[in-house]
């Protein structure tokens, strides 16, 4: 449509004289209704084989634990394209491989079929293990001791430095890929080592090795005086080093002999900080040790398996975070005044980065000691998380694993989410194109004159047309708030040609209304209930101008494994999610790595970071542009604490000048300690 001065007007609604105009406009429109959804999944989604490619999934599901034919018909009520843990191995398990028929019906009903295990609890006596076998696999403390793990007696953590540990990991998974799942959630790849654990024989092991290799590199012999200097190894103590060298060091010894055995991770010790990366590596190399020798032993026997972790993690084919740090709560129930839709993008896009591709990133409640959230929330709020949260993970470009049975003992048929289940997934699967075949644009510019939205815009080029999705945050008891004549504004000066509005709170399609004025199209949802997607189609797409998307990092005790960000055009940042959460010190200097930006931008700007809060050393930025000294911003403890997350400590952003063109940017903390970052974005001037 032309532009012009006056503001163009399409209204895809009513008749009279501009009928012919609606009808044409609405030719796409096919059955718009405004009756509820059924709650059964309609025969007509259903598929006849599983998708080929995990990338082609859409609705995914909970299914903890399916042992019989009752717990297949379950997740089929729900239109699953994966079933998540439908087996998993926790502590006695049953023996997966003669379970097969189950797995087989499942490809029948178009279903892929996950199993699982975890790879930290070890019971004594579980699954046929002798005492002595527990005791060779389990970790110990810094004196030699055994842990309770989580202090449950009987429990113990297993050690990723013992490869007779690994092959017990690999063996339930084994025999699960023999029994039929096309994927593994692997839980707790890291062991969930508590603070004081993780020192049995192999990992002591491990670490004098780690050390040869690290230092030997930098020329020191096992015998270098440097040992004593730098790190107080005493060679003169038979029990630190009974041949006197490197070579013999055993840490567990030098933690004695010094002092430390109690809190070994106090920072005058000087391997405090080597430990932890020690353990970072190990963990890494112990993964994708595990991971190459799954997907080969399925190689082996012509079959696929998909891998996880239980949070994000790397060399995986898909992504699958749990709910819990980020609940919101406003007394005993949920609290969805807060958008969560940046977040949820964000981890998507971490997700990505952490697997070096894009692949599927999936939501879930999780289980745990002492119960989480979702089993202590009432059925009402749980349809309302659904439809609201659970619409924002969509909307940022996530997936949501619909809780069918699990975590825990939760069961959607007693606790009547079932049918709320059921509208959904069959709305995503009836609608897989806005998620699978489409592109993430961004969530600013886009205005409304409402409060309590959560807004996004994303693109197809075939056809040609824009998606804003509206997710509806107020609530009115039990149910969300319903709003009329919803207008939300966005970046474009073209007119659609054409309006379709899509939901899982009614059936069919409506028409929408859309108008373009002082530049800006404005579309209008004649109503909103919880969710519900403006479909907006062109003859070509027009130009639109979002934001950059700010770069949300993990909290991850440790150092980045990137130095290295590319800044694009727009102000986004390549591989953003690794960049540093806890942006750390010179206390802990074995975990910095500080981030340098690659600049080519058209416009003057700025480096604006969001601190949360800071350690009790305190911390300072320097900001060096081509190795010039920029900005220099001194953050002082303000709170006497060092908590990092859900820290108000400060809660601001700090804005770090950008010239035009192109620049190698660094941004340093030259303090003495880390400062916890919620965000990092570039913004380019008006």
């Amino acid at each position: 449509m032309k532009k012009s001065s006056q503001p163009s007007v399409l209204r895809f609604s009513g008749f009279g004289k501009r009928a012919s105009v609606w009808v044409s406009a609405c030719s796409l429109l096919i059955g718009a209704s405004a009756e509820t959804p059924s709650a059964v999944f309609p025969d007509a989604l259903r598929r006849d084989k599983p998708v080929e490619d995990i990338r082609g999934a859409v609705v995914y599901t909970m299914n903890e634990l399916i042992d019989s034919d009752e717990g297949l018909a379950l997740a089929r009520q729900a239109g699953s394209d994966m079933l998540v843990r439908g087996w998993f191995k926790w502590g006695q398990a049953p023996h997966f491989e003669r379970m097969g028929q189950l797995t087989e019906k499942a490809h029948g009903m178009g279903m892929l079929f996950g199993g699982g295990i975890t790879c930290s609890a070890l019971y004594h006596g579980e699954n046929g293990l002798s005492e002595n076998q527990v005791l060779g696999l389990a970790t110990r403390g810094a004196e030699g001791q055994l842990i309770d793990a989580w202090q449950t007696p009987g429990c113990r953590h297993g050690s990723l430095s013992n490869p007779a540990y690994l092959d017990y990991l690999f063996s339930w998974c084994k025999q699960q890929i023999d029994g039929g799942v096309d994927y593994l959630f692997m839980d707790e790849i890291n062991a969930a080592l508590q603070p004081d654990e993780g020192f049995d024989d192999y990992a002591i092991a491990d670490f004098r090795k780690c050390l040869l290799e690290r230092y030997g590199k930098q020329g020191w012999a096992p015998n270098d005086p440097r040992w004593r200097e730098v790190f107080k190894v005493d060679f003169a103590d038979d029990r630190v080093a009974s041949g006197h060298t490197m070579a013999t060091f055993h840490y567990r010894a030098y933690l004695k002999a010094c002092g430390f055995s109690s809190n070994p991770h106090d920072a005058a010790n000087p391997f405090h900080t080597e430990w932890q990366t020690f353990l970072t590596e190990r963990d890494d190399r112990a993964w994708k040790q595990l991971t190459d020798a799954l997907r080969a032993y399925a190689r082996a026997n012509n079959r696929r398996v998909l891998i996880s972790g239980n949070g994000l993690a790397p060399y995986v084919d898909l992504q699958i975070q749990n709910i819990w740090q980020d609940w919101l709560l406003k007394g005993d129930r949920i609290d969805f005044a807060p958008s969560q839709i940046e977040l949820r993008r964000a981890t998507v896009v971490s997700g990505w980065d952490m697997a070096d591709k894009r692949v599927p990133v999936v939501f879930f409640h999780d289980w745990g000691f002492g119960g989480f959230p979702w089993m202590k929330i009432s059925d009402d709020d749980r349809r309302l998380w659904i439809r609201i949260r659970g619409a924002e993970i969509y909307a940022a470009g996530g997936f949501f694993a619909f809780p069918v049975h699990g975590p825990g003992a939760f069961d959607s048929r007693s606790a009547g989410t079932l049918p709320e289940i059921i509208r959904q997934s069959a709305f995503y699967r009836r609608n897989k194109a806005l998620y699978l075949d489409a592109e993430f644009l961004g969530f600013a510019p886009l205005e409304s004159d409402q409060p309590d939205l959560s807004l996004a815009l994303w693109k197809s080029d075939a056809p040609p047309q824009l998606m804003l999705h509206a997710i509806n945050r107020q609530t009115e008891g039990d149910h969300p708030k319903r709003r009329p004549s919803v207008s939300v504004r966005l970046p474009v000066d073209c007119a659609p040609k054409s309006v379709r509005i899509v939901s899982p709170d009614w059936e069919g399609e409506k028409p929408g209304d859309a108008r373009v004025e002082n530049g800006r199209t404005s579309v209008t949802f004649s109503d909103l209930d919880a969710y519900a997607v403006a479909v907006l189609a062109y003859d070509a797409l027009p130009r639109v101008k979002m934001s950059a998307l700010r770069s949300v990092p993990a909290l991850v005790w440790g150092r980045p494994t990137r130095n290295e960000f590319v800044v694009e055009r727009d102000g986004s940042v390549q591989h953003g999610g690794s960049l540093p959460g806890y942006f750390q010190g010179n206390l802990h200097s074995g975990f910095r790595n500080p981030p340098t930006f690659l600049l080519d931008l058209q416009k003057k700007g700025c480096l604006k970071v969001h601190v949360m809060g800071v350690a009790m050393g305190g911390a300072t930025f320097e900001w060096r542009v081509d190795d010039r000294v920029e900005k220099t911003v001194d953050l002082p403890d303000l709170d006497g604490k060092n908590d990092a997350t859900p820290a108000k400590e400060y809660d601001q952003t700090f804005e770090f000048p950008v010239p035009a063109g192109k620049h190698r940017a660094t941004l340093n903390n030259i303090g003495h300690d880390w400062a916890s970052i919620g965000w990092y974005a570039f913004q380019e001037e008006e």
